[in-house]
């Protein structure tokens, strides 16, 4: 059974079975999580908890690979392990170790330490939050750090 790492609060890390599934109030208090106190990246955008939030990736950010601030019973959700953007065997998945975004050496990859072309998050109006990545150095990096310590743990 895969483990998904999902954050919760400032300071706790809860490792939850997905096909087990999650109440709605848990999906709650992580969106709000995602959305930070401030609701802020570290490029100093903001962005509200109610915007949809999505990975694209791979040669001009052309590839959509799902949604990263939705619950995981929703079809585009990252979060769902039956979904295509949730599946570990789907070429299209972050999760995917052997796939051009979540292989620790594709430069496309959110997993490669360093990567300097990794999926891009955007909200659902077009609004550019940064970069998935666990490249540390990379300025773009997505600022919130409940996301990123998941990435950062799902990625090991």
């Amino acid at each position: 059974m895969t483990k998904r790492v999902i954050l919760l609060g400032v300071v706790s890390v809860l490792l939850v079975s997905v096909s087990a599934g999650c109440s709605a109030a848990f999906w709650e208090g992580f969106n709000e999580g995602l959305a930070g106190a401030q609701g802020t990246t570290s490029a100093g955008n903001a962005y509200a908890s109610s915007s949809k939030l999505m990975l694209f990736g791979g040669l001009g950010h052309e590839t959509y690979l799902g949604c990263i601030s939705c619950s995981e019973h929703t079809s585009d959700s990252v979060f769902n392990e039956y979904s295509e953007f949730g599946n570990e065997y789907s070429s299209s998945s972050i999760y995917n170790r052997y796939s051009q975004f979540g292989s620790r050496y594709d430069n496309y990859s959110a997993c490669n330490p360093y990567a300097s072309d990794p999926p891009v998050v955007v909200g659902e109006d077009g609004t550019y939050y940064g970069r998935l990545t666990v490249n540390t150095y990379n300025s773009d990096r997505f600022g919130d750090s409940n996301l990123q310590a998941w990435l950062d743990l799902m990625c090991q």
